[in-house]
């Protein structure tokens, strides 16, 4: 915003010269919003992980996933493992469903639907997505302007010179969407957490209406 303002001025009117910055913020945010994910998630998982005396901190569709991998070596109760043998093995389930969903993913597709899958395998957060409303913003709006801007990173990333033109207040808006998204996503966390551990791991946020 601050280059745009020097380009091409604060005042109103038609601006010159600045497709290329609006375009290239439209990456950067959505680039943003793909690497905020991924480490909510993975901070989420590494919280729990650390302050569990018990395997059962995770919801049980998380362990039995985690199992699955251990069940084929053979063993029978893969959850009474020695000492803290159950860490090892849900420690190896999240470099597995990082490998999954983020190193050979989609992950560079931050949509609600792989932001469920992520978040749903790895810490046990359900339906993360259907959270995404706030006042005057539907949760069927609010994922489909997460799509809108997804497609729109994709189409500048392919064909940057014949892309439909993109605007300051574009970038504006979308910005204010990744912040209250984030800001949702954030809480929900922290309060699953809360309710499977007992302990709160990071203060929550606002963002306008939005918490």
């Amino acid at each position: 915003m601050d280059i745009h303002k020097a380009v091409a001025g604060a005042g109103a009117g038609r601006k010159r010269d600045v497709q290329v910055l609006n375009k290239s913020a439209i990456i950067i945010t959505l680039a943003c919003w793909e690497a905020y994910v991924e480490d909510l998630a993975k901070n989420a998982f590494e919280h729990m992980i650390n302050v569990a005396e018990s395997p059962s901190v995770f919801p049980e569709h998380v362990l039995a996933i985690a199992g699955k991998r251990i069940t084929k070596s053979g063993s029978l109760d893969v959850w009474s493992l020695a000492d803290d043998g159950w860490k090892s093995a849900l420690s190896a389930h999240k470099d597995e469903i990082l490998n999954k969903y983020v190193v050979k993913g989609s992950f560079n597709t931050p949509s609600c639907d792989n932001i469920d899958k992520l978040f749903s395998e790895l810490v046990g957060l359900t339906s993360a997505s259907r959270e995404f409303y706030w006042p005057g913003m539907s949760n069927d709006r609010a994922k489909l302007k997460l799509q809108d801007l997804i497609e729109l990173r994709g189409e500048i990333a392919h064909r940057v010179e014949s892309s439909s033109p993109v605007y300051k207040k574009d970038v504006e808006a979308y910005l204010k969407l990744i912040k209250r998204l984030g800001t949702i996503l954030h809480n929900r966390t922290v309060a699953l957490i809360y309710a499977r551990t007992n302990t709160i791991p990071w203060r929550r946020y606002r963002h306008g209406k939005t918490r």
